[in-house]
């Protein structure tokens, strides 16, 4: 029988998944209650909705992989949070979002590093000897 016990890296996993789920579901049901709260004008284009149901669907997998303990999932994620501020960094740059979207990015790359942290702490870095998929 599988060890039910989850460890940090899964915890890591489960919660940005549950802040995903809950920010995909405000964007596919009602955008226009968080997007006047980060400068966007309130919209009435299908993208915010599509954007939405695409970050439900990423919220699955992050907690699909910390339910399961999948550590390559988390390896990966860690890559893509921790570019977040980055690219974020670059639109600001570039004149196409305004600063408060920097809050996105910080919040992606602060659980990236949390994630990171955690598998560093159980032994499981990200290193290509890793044997499986955990």
């Amino acid at each position: 029988m599988k060890n039910t016990t989850r460890d940090r890296t899964a915890w890591s996993l489960l919660i940005f998944g549950g802040y995903a789920l809950v920010m995909g579901l405000v964007l596919l049901l009602a955008p226009e209650q968080l997007l006047p709260m980060f400068g966007f004008a309130e919209s009435s284009g299908t993208w915010v909705h599509v954007l939405g149901f695409v970050l439900c669907c990423s919220a699955y997998y992050y907690l699909w992989a910390g339910w399961s303990g999948n550590k390559a999932f988390a390896r990966l994620t860690v890559h893509t949070r921790l570019a977040s501020p980055l690219v974020m960094l670059g639109l600001l740059a570039a004149g196409k979002v305004g600063h408060m979207v920097l809050l996105f990015g910080i919040v992606d790359a602060l659980g990236g590093a949390w994630t990171a942290a955690m598998l560093w702490l159980s032994g499981q870095d990200g290193s290509a000897k890793q044997e499986g998929n955990n």
